[in-house]
């Protein structure tokens, strides 16, 4: 049974964007926060920009640096005990936005998972939500037993649950497993949107940039360095492909089959 989220006090809640990056990936820097600018101009949020040693050229952002890398899971760490804030906005530095940011519904979902006390809000929801939540039509709640229940899609993060999920010698993709193994010793407390508050495209992916991906950006005049980095072989992009629908398929009749297994409501005093 999923526990009953908790009520807080109707305190503002303050939050930031943390854009997590390292400075093997500078290359993207200036298209992500060119495109960061035009689709989200009136971002009320401080903006952090996590790295090794060096700092993006931007007046609006602040740059954080980890030092030598040691682990990804250890870096954010780092970056997380340096933004005084409650909640993050946690985005990675190869998801280039491509539609308009609606500022009041990013900022309503902060308000949403601060009085819900919940540890995470995913705003892209993939995978989707398993269960509803009464009172909630644009949100869903994540099983327990969800796979990637704690995943790196754009999300709403209270900072120190987050902090809790860590383990320092892990990679980006040994988090997303072993912290959703960890996350099962909370019933409730994950959630999801309905829809994309967030509408951006995963750019690179191992170091690679996905095809379509430097097809769409390398004509822009955004700031992309097409030299920096290779391109995905049609090989490796079709394997990428058929493995990304199979775990969506499996994700899906997963999530459909934990729908039956759980309450479709998760009672809301709001």
């Amino acid at each position: 049974m999923p526990r009953h989220p908790t009520v807080r006090p109707n305190t503002p809640p303050s939050c930031s964007v943390l854009v997590v990056s390292c400075d093997r990936y500078r290359d993207l820097w200036k298209p992500f926060f060119h495109l960061f600018s035009k689709f989200w101009p009136d971002c009320r949020f401080p903006i952090y920009l996590g790295a090794n040693f060096l700092s993006v050229d931007n007046p609006g952002v602040t740059s954080l640096h980890a030092g030598e890398d040691k682990s990804w899971s250890r870096n954010l760490r780092f970056f997380l005990q340096q933004i005084p804030s409650e909640y993050v906005l946690l985005l990675l530095e190869d998801f280039f936005l491509d539609e308009q940011v609606d500022a009041g519904i990013i900022e309503n979902h902060v308000n949403t998972l601060h009085n819900l006390g919940g540890t995470v809000l995913r705003l892209f929801p993939n995978p989707p939500f398993d269960y509803a939540l009464s009172g909630q039509d644009g949100l869903g709640g994540l099983h327990t037993l969800a796979q990637y229940r704690v995943s790196l899609q754009a999300a709403l993060w209270n900072k120190a649950k987050l902090q809790e999920l860590i383990s320092d010698s892990e990679s980006s993709w040994e988090f997303e497993v072993n912290g959703t193994k960890r996350s099962r010793t909370e019933a409730g407390g994950y959630y999801c949107v309905k829809r994309p508050a967030l509408h951006y495209e995963h750019v690179v992916e191992r170091g690679e940039w996905f095809r379509a991906a430097a097809r769409r950006y390398e004509g822009e005049q955004i700031g992309c360095d097409m030299s920096a980095r290779p391109v995905m072989t049609p090989g490796r992009a079709w394997k990428k492909k058929i493995t990304g629908a199979v775990r969506r398929s499996h994700s899906f009749c997963l999530s459909k089959w934990l729908s039956l297994r759980k309450p479709h409501v998760e009672l809301n005093a709001l």
